[in-house]
Parts: structure tokens; C-alpha cells; sequence
């Protein structure tokens, strides 16, 4: 299974606390975050889908990374 490194996954946890975060996913989709009361967002570029996650692990846990 692919995995990001640990580098960039250090880098991540540090960067999804900030709304506006440009994200990517193991599935090569592109996105930018939105935290509304401590819901994070990820609003997927060319498309009018949003992902809901409750923390910055379960970003992590779905393959999304900071861009």
C-alpha cells in the first residue's frame, strides 16, 4: 500500500490547523481546507464535492497530506 513519508506527514499535522491549506490525497485529487468550528473541510478543486473530518487525524488516516 502506498503511504506519504514521515516527513510529510509531520509537515501536515503542523499545516491542517490553518483554513486554506492546499491538500492532496493518495488518489491524486487536489483540494483546499476550511476549519469552521473545529470542523475541518476539504473542498475538492473542480468539483463541487466537500469532505467533512472531525480532526486532523482522520485527514491523515484518509490519505489527505498538505500540497
Amino acid at each position: 500500500m502506498k503511504k506519504w513519508s514521515d516527513e510529510l506527514i509531520k509537515l501536515s499535522r503542523k499545516y491542517l490547523q490553518y483554513s486554506g491549506t492546499m491538500v492532496k490525497s493518495m488518489q491524486g485529487e487536489f483540494g483546499v481546507l476550511d476549519i469552521e468550528n473545529n470542523i475541518y473541510y476539504i473542498l475538492i478543486l473542480n468539483s463541487d464535492k466537500t469532505l467533512t473530518f472531525n480532526s486532523v487525524d482522520e485527514i491523515l488516516n484518509a490519505g489527505w497530506v498538505v500540497d
